[in-house]
């Protein structure tokens, strides 16, 4: 299947909202720890903040042309794959909650990998408008997994 920039835009606002939607499992599963669960919700919020993002950008750019080649496919299928994992991670979640250490771990992981696939985007030669946002994004990325580090010492030890 052929994949075109709206395909990968497409992906990846669903990858935000998944890993927010995760980050909401993450919550509820401390609602009883009054500050994790403000934290979770602080990250979830901060990814459906990155998805909004996209899909400004994705309205505005709907109207420009874009130059050179639209081959997707390897991007389209790491952003798949990226995202059926997040999806069976929180299924998982969802049926047994983590502890804090592995909550913290697997979002640490997230972050790293979401990080990554916002940074290598080939948007920049098509739109390189649209490079800032996304680059803006990886180091977001990027200050999530470091701030994840920093919450891991806090609570993630037994």
């Amino acid at each position: 299947m052929a994949s075109n920039w709206k395909d990968v835009l497409e992906l990846a606002v669903a990858i935000e909202l998944e890993c927010a939607a995760l980050y909401e499992v993450f919550g509820k599963s401390f609602a009883n720890k009054r500050e994790i669960a403000y934290f979770w919700r602080l990250y979830a919020e901060a990814e459906r903040y990155h998805a909004a993002s996209i899909r400004i950008h994705q309205t505005a750019m709907s109207t420009i042309q874009p130059q050179g080649e639209q081959a997707f496919e390897a991007e389209t299928a790491d952003a798949e794959a990226f995202l059926a994992e997040i999806r069976a991670d929180r299924a998982r979640c969802e049926r047994e909650a983590p502890s804090i250490a592995e909550a913290l771990s697997l979002a640490r992981k997230v972050e790293e990998h979401s990080a990554e696939l916002h940074g290598r985007t080939q948007f920049f030669k098509l739109f390189p408008e649209f490079g800032d946002l996304l680059m803006k994004m990886a180091d977001e990325d990027k200050a999530h997994r470091d701030l994840l580090a920093t919450a891991e010492k806090r609570w993630g030890r037994p």
